[in-house]
């Protein structure tokens, strides 16, 4: 006859058991982790991609003259910091109305945050405002401007991603914060060959025409040839809007472009 199992060996058989359930719970925990955190980063990447692409598209586009370069980066000023996160892009959908002058705001493509939801980066066009736009000094105008471009309720507006990092602009993060107080994570960079103030000295004749900064020596007895390069970064979070400062993945865009200067 078979004896049954003493109270000893049950103890220990049950202790067994529950060490492997809490391990196997364990893993499945991890890996149900590890997926959720993949996933993230996958479609973080996405929006990355996405966002970029469309600057790259406009820049591709772009039209440019000696009075407008292309495209602008117009800065908040926030206390004694300037936060370069709008980009302005001459990029008309059809042909531009004056190529020699200044662009219409029709013809205009702005990349910013949205001021009453700074996570979302926004593509905006204003296809029923025909006024020109000011020239490309006229800063003040600019802010003005865009500002009206973020607001207006009759602009066409793309959401390129939700998932901008978002930041304060004094103090630390927190819940709490309304839009007004945060800005998103996203920042334009401009560069010119010849510079604007080059350009400016050339015209003023207090520097001659073989001494500007042309790319490769890239100019002729007639014109020549200005780069426009415009980087871009921004930071995508992958997880919730509370983990935004340990989660945040920075990626970064560079697109060049290329027009005619006459002498």
């Amino acid at each position: 006859m078979r004896r049954g199992l003493t109270l000893t060996e049950l103890l220990v058989a049950t202790t067994i058991m529950v060490m492997i359930a809490g391990a196997m719970s364990t893993l499945a925990m991890t890996a149900h982790s590890s997926n959720t955190h993949c996933r993230g980063q996958i479609e973080s990447s996405q929006h990355a991609r996405v966002s970029l692409g469309r600057i790259e598209q406009a820049l591709e586009k772009a039209v440019a003259n000696e009075q407008f370069p292309a495209c602008l980066v117009v800065a908040e000023q926030s206390g004694g910091e300037e936060l370069p996160q709008t980009l302005v892009v001459w990029s008309p959908t059809g042909t531009a109305a004056s190529p020699a002058g200044l662009p219409l705001v029709s013809e205009l493509v702005v990349f910013s945050p949205d001021p009453a939801s700074p996570n979302k980066l926004l593509e905006i066009r204003w296809p029923t405002n025909t006024d020109t736009a000011p020239v490309a000094s006229d800063t003040s105008s600019w802010q003005s401007l865009v500002d009206s471009f973020r607001t207006s309720q009759t602009n066409d507006r793309t959401v390129l991603t939700d998932k901008l990092r978002t930041a304060a602009l004094s103090g630390d993060w927190t819940n709490s914060l309304s839009a007004s107080q945060l800005r998103g994570a996203v920042r334009f960079r401009r560069v010119l060959a010849p510079t604007a103030q080059a350009w400016t000295e050339y015209r003023a004749g207090t520097r001659a025409w073989q001494d500007l900064d042309w790319p490769l020596d890239s100019y002729r007895a007639t014109s020549g040839t200005r780069q426009v390069v415009v980087q871009t970064e921004l930071q995508v979070v992958a997880g919730n809007m509370a983990a935004a400062g340990s989660t945040a993945l920075p990626f970064f865009g560079s697109t060049s472009f290329v027009y005619e200067l006459p002498r």
